[in-house]
């Protein structure tokens, strides 16, 4: 049996089934009818369903989750839309700013989201107690899942604020927003809410309509933005070859990163591997996961000035603690986030493994490791944090890399998410070009803060793409990002492999990944016991020709030679 076709024959069957239960109900429509009328918030909840999804997938828009806004649209149809928007307002302001408020204490994951709850259940009985003496009668039917939908809003938006900044939370926020008031304008059209209430072969319809879309589509509109440069440059007979996220996942994270790899790849087992096979990383002091930890971590800043503190499964740099020394007066520790003494350490390392980034109360380690002094040839372009060289693998092959500096903007942090700027570096000879700043959509020749020329050459070049083949290889991940941190006394280490390397490398390179993804599965053979080195050289020769022209595979001991296509 065909794969494709064996993958799609679950949902086949599926909207077989559903297609038969359709055609029984048309036929007892007389019955069915007013059940269906009684019921008719189910269907305004499909519709509206249907409507967050497109607005996430073919749209591009991230917002809140799927559950979330539809549940909340919904309860725009019972109170009305204005009471509505100022009932989320209303409970979202108090228990954001309550959150703000005891984000400073270490109160834990449980404790922190039981204390918004209490807020969120005061601030409800004020507007049912407005609503009847004020007799308001939408307050007086004010609705607590949304209410308790909404504080859960109010705590993501606040801690997301320290992982990606104002712009991206507030974003996140707007489109939330947008996806609720599109979902209560649609469900609201009582001509079309009556059609689908009377055409049971339109719900049929909409179970369709999801699984075609999620299958068939490959690029959102918001990649399309993302990109429109990018796709202008390339022509209208290559802008194929920028990969979107959902090709990215389906045919690669997907197809050659097991399962079973990505569910126990954690920077813990990252540490040791490559520690264990003298691949050069920071040193790893501790990873911290309970109380006994906690006092060795107390017995360890006795003596150790400068380390840095992350969690286990974190990303986007969200509660990384950079310990850059001491002050000489106070002995207090000098960090990222201001002078912090022992007993804050600590705290901090105690939040991130019971509370902070864990998932409502789900315990996480804590990663203590050496502190990067970052080498002059990067860290003289910025006015601090630390520079990092990402580099885009497949089956350990050097696919795209650039250097991310950081900004004030971006708070000092690599992530060009937040302000950084992505300075893209050629992976045939490793000389940098110029910059791209993703938050303003510019390419630039200079540093922001620093006015720092953004050309230049990073030397050793094919041995620190060696480097990042060996931990490509090593991590047992087909596709990967390899980000590596030059150290001003130790040279070029492995800071992280990343299992779902992010799309914006494109821009900067202005050129597409996914073509030259596609060369290296059609060139290459990823069970084939070759070198690192060996696949850096291939690599390297591919780059050189463009991606477009079939290099004999070479031995270890001789460059790639060139034959025809």
């Amino acid at each position: 049996m065909d794969v494709k076709y064996r993958q799609h024959l679950p949902g086949i069957v599926l909207l077989f089934g559903l297609a038969v239960v359709a055609v029984f109900l048309r036929s007892s429509s007389e019955l069915f009818v007013p059940v269906a009328q009684d019921l008719d918030f189910a269907f305004r909840l499909m519709i509206a369903g249907t409507v967050i999804a497109v607005i996430r997938n073919e749209l591009g828009m991230s917002t809140f989750g799927v559950f979330g806004p539809v549940i909340l649209s919904f309860s725009w149809v019972i109170i009305g839309p204005f009471w509505g928007f100022i009932v989320i307002a209303y409970i979202f302001l108090i228990t954001a700013l309550a959150r703000v408020a005891i984000s400073e204490l270490d109160l834990g994951t449980a404790h922190r989201v039981a204390s918004l709850l209490v807020v969120a259940a005061i601030g409800l009985f004020v507007l049912e107690a407005a609503g009847q003496l004020q007799n308001i009668p939408p307050l007086q039917a004010v609705i607590l899942f949304p209410v308790v939908l909404t504080t859960w809003y109010a705590e993501r938006f606040v801690g997301s604020l320290s992982e990606s900044g104002w712009v991206p939370a507030t974003r996140r926020l707007a489109a939330t927003l947008l996806s609720i008031t599109a979902a209560f304008l649609i469900i609201t059209y009582e001509p079309l809410v009556t059609l689908v209430i009377r055409s049971p072969e339109l719900w049929v319809g909409l179970v369709a309509i999801n699984i075609l879309l999620g299958s068939v589509t490959d690029t959102r509109l918001g990649e399309y933005l993302r990109f429109s440069t990018l796709r202008r440059s390339l022509g209208k007979e290559n802008a194929g070859n920028v990969l979107t996220m959902r090709v990215r996942n389906r045919e690669f994270i997907g197809k050659y990163n097991p399962t079973a790899v990505m569910a126990e790849f954690n920077k813990a087992k990252m540490k040791k591997t490559l520690h264990g096979l003298s691949i050069p990383t920071p040193a790893t002091y501790l990873i911290a996961e309970d109380e006994s930890d906690f006092d060795e971590l107390r017995t360890l800043l006795e003596t150790q000035d400068t380390f840095a503190i992350k969690p286990i499964d974190g990303s986007g740099g969200r509660d990384v603690l950079a310990v850059r020394g001491r002050d000489g007066e106070t002995g207090d520790f000098l960090t990222n986030r201001g002078q912090l003494t022992t007993d804050e350490i600590v705290a901090h390392t105690r939040n991130i493994c019971v509370g902070g980034v864990s998932d409502y109360g789900a315990r996480r380690e804590a990663l203590v490791e050496g502190f990067i002094t970052p080498d002059g040839m990067l860290a003289n372009r910025t006015t601090g944090g630390v520079p990092d060289l990402r580099v885009i693998t497949l089956f350990g092959f050097p696919v795209m890399s650039m250097v991310r500096l950081p900004t004030e903007e971006s708070n000092g942090t690599a992530n060009i998410h937040t302000g950084a700027v992505a300075v893209a570096v050629d992976i045939a000879t490793g000389t940098a070009s110029g910059g791209y700043q993703q938050t303003h959509d510019a390419f630039i020749d200079t540093h922001p803060d620093t006015g720092a020329d953004l050309e230049f050459t990073i030397p050793d070049w094919e041995e620190i793409l060696t480097t990042a083949s060996q931990a490509a290889i090593a991590s047992g991940l087909g596709y990967t990002g390899v980000d590596i941190v030059f150290d001003e006394d130790d040279g070029p280490m492995v800071l992280e492999v990343n299992r779902r390397p992010g799309l914006g490398i494109q821009n900067a390179n202005m050129d597409g990944l996914l073509h030259r993804l596609r060369y290296i599965e059609a060139h290459s053979d990823p069970d084939q016991f070759q070198s690192a080195s060996n696949r850096v050289r291939r690599a390297q020769e591919w780059a050189r020709q463009d991606w477009t022209t079939r290099i004999h595979a070479p031995t270890d001991n001789e460059l790639p030679s060139e034959v025809g296509v």
